[in-house]
């Protein structure tokens, strides 16, 4: 009996409804942002931008995004810096406890949220930290860390640690090796890294629910708590953004993965090619 390839129309065909399954859910609220009416409806009762509008000129909502905006950024380049030289620290080494410090770096991904907001809520008010968006946007970033980390070790997967060994034989500094041999490689792992922090800390809620203060609302908690007072279009406006951020770092990292695989490609030929010339 024949199985049926991936390129396979079968396979295609098979493969749509769990599409529509994961997709369609979530792509409806893109339409009810573009309601005309007072409350939530799907379908729209008549097509307009008025919940847009509203939505960016109403000061808590962009209060709100502001916050998510400036927590993700803290996360982005926390996790990223954090995450990136873990991977490059361990790439290459063995010592005892290596396995344990790659299991604490990437515990946050498997300890449940409640658990480290409660955690994250005692430290900050302990150290007199709460009330601004930086807390936030530390929290996010350590649960963001094992993002950062295993993307950056998964393009550092490929590379022979005897050329950074044989680098620095050669006079190269810290420094130099960094720069000339293991930036190029974990570059894209590192452009992942960001997209996957920046979308864990855009849409985490329960962390921020936990740090929030009146001027410190992430646009998710204020989702949350409008949901329960004040149903609105401006919550499936601001779903919208969401879905679309989402929706973009996706095709940014598509875009790095078709264009790392064709670079990929084209190296021995062109190697080939130099060979003969």
């Amino acid at each position: 009996m024949k199985r049926a390839s991936p390129r396979h129309p079968s396979a295609l065909i098979a493969s749509v409804p769990v599409f529509l399954f994961l997709v369609v859910p979530t792509a409806i609220v893109v339409p009810v942002a573009f309601n005309r009416s007072r409350y939530i409806t799907f379908p729209p009762d008549q097509l307009s931008t008025e919940a847009i509008s509203g939505f960016f000129g109403d000061p808590a909502w962009m209060s709100a995004l502001l916050a998510s905006l400036q927590a993700s950024g803290i996360a982005v380049v926390v996790a990223v810096l954090l995450g990136g030289s873990a991977a490059v620290a361990l790439h290459g080494r063995t010592f005892p406890g290596r396995a344990v410090v790659t299991g604490v770096i990437i515990a946050p991904m498997i300890v449940p949220a409640v658990v480290m907001a409660l955690a994250f809520y005692q430290f900050f008010i302990s150290v007199g930290m709460v009330g601004t968006v930086l807390p936030i946007g530390l929290a996010h970033a350590v649960i963001s860390v094992p993002y950062a980390f295993l993307t950056v070790r998964a393009g550092l997967a490929g590379l022979n640690p005897a050329l950074v060994r044989s680098a620095s034989s050669l006079g190269a500094g810290a420094f130099s090796v960094m720069r000339f041999v293991y930036l190029p490689v974990i570059r894209p792992g590192l452009v992942a890294g960001a997209l996957f922090a920046f979308s864990v800390s855009i849409d985490e809620t329960v962390i921020a629910l936990f740090l929030q203060s009146p001027s410190a609302t992430t646009l998710p908690v204020k989702m949350f708590t409008d949901i329960q007072y004040n149903l609105t279009p401006k919550i499936a406006v601001s779903s919208a953004m969401l879905v679309t951020v989402a929706t973009l770092g996706l095709l940014v990292q598509v875009c790095f993965t078709i264009r790392r695989r064709s670079i990929a490609r084209l190296l021995p030929l062109t190697a080939a090619a130099d060979q003969t010339g």
